[in-house]
């Protein structure tokens, strides 16, 4: 077994290399933030505002605002 193997089958050691890559989304694969922003809040809940397109959605863990609202269709 090469070491290049024994590093990939442990699954510890994977998901601290994985840690230092930026989070992505799963369905659009763009970088995300990690904070969460405050959907009621009409300035933030925008079109064209970028933070909140690039934004982790707080309800759809792993995916981005964009996603959750425009892909998905998740009421807020």
């Amino acid at each position: 077994m090469s070491s290049i193997q024994k590093v990939f089958d442990n699954q510890d050691i994977m998901r601290e290399i994985f840690s230092y890559y930026p989070k992505r989304c799963r369905s659009c694969h763009n970088v995300m933030e990690r904070k969460f922003l405050d959907h009621n809040d009409p300035k933030v809940y925008n079109f064209y505002n970028l933070t909140w397109r690039k934004t982790e959605n707080k309800f759809c863990r792993g995916y981005c605002n964009w996603c959750c609202k425009y892909v998905f269709n998740h009421p807020y």
